[in-house]
């Protein structure tokens, strides 16, 4: 089943001076895909993962999630609709400093106002297998950076979303803690086949997928797909990178 359709998307910024951040892109997405978009800074990777979010309008074209057409719906649905099917996982976490790990956690499920006997249940079992069991009830500046992601990762999931959305999930952690991050993204995409793209312009984070779409001046310039070990992919992405930095 094809969980994201994107016909002719494009985004442009500026009235007199116009910039096409996405240039006619279109692409699909079948569901239980880990697919890594990669690029330089400014390449519109990070506009496109807005637009797929449905942050920014579309200036011309369609994006259809899970069949639903995102591309002209009003503010209030929008932020509806990506309470209700997106999970997002950002650089910087985004925990809400007051909050524990647990009510951060738990946040998707607040707005949805479910029982808390039922949240914590949840809450725990998640925490559990991402290997934060023990830090629930502290506060988002008493754990690591790796923790206070693996926080974000279960917040994202905690919904069971359509589709997860991480943009430079590993920018701000030390490589282990980053491998480690990538090994969960991995592992959920494999066990409960969450559908997850990842933006990123890191080599190490990407060869994690089992696609990786490289996208230039707004549009896509190549694509791979992994068919051998994690180490055989990372090496076919460095040479499609040294290839685009050459271009």
């Amino acid at each position: 089943m094809t969980i994201l359709t994107i016909d002719h998307a494009s985004k442009i910024y500026g009235t007199n001076v116009q910039v096409r951040a996405v240039n006619d892109l279109s692409m699909r997405m079948e569901e239980g895909e880990f697919i890594a978009i990669m690029g330089a800074s400014g390449s519109g990777k990070s506009t496109l993962l807005n637009l797929i979010s449905g942050i920014l309008p579309l200036s011309s074209g369609e994006i259809r999630i899970g069949g639903r057409d995102i591309s002209h719906l009003s503010e209030s649905e929008a932020a509806e609709f990506r309470r209700n099917e997106l999970g997002f996982v950002f650089q910087d976490f985004n925990l809400v400093d007051t909050l524990t790990i647990r009510e951060n956690i738990m946040l998707p499920l607040m707005m949805r106002r479910i029982p808390p006997a039922r949240m914590n249940t949840v809450a725990e079992s998640i925490a559990k297998s991402l290997g934060i069991g023990e830090v629930l009830d502290k506060r988002t500046y008493e754990v690591s950076g790796g923790q206070a992601q693996r926080a974000a990762i279960a917040r994202a999931i905690i919904h069971n979303p359509h589709l997860l959305l991480a943009d430079e999930p590993t920018g701000n952690l030390d490589s282990a803690a980053a491998e480690s991050v990538m090994h969960i993204f991995a592992d959920l995409n494999a066990s409960r086949g969450t559908s997850t793209i990842v933006v990123t312009h890191d080599a190490k984070t990407a060869c994690f997928c089992t696609r990786a779409i490289f996208i230039k001046d707004g549009r896509i310039l190549e694509a791979l797909y992994r068919e051998g070990d994690r180490q055989a992919f990372y090496d076919e992405i460095l040479n499609v990178l040294k290839f685009m930095g050459a271009k």
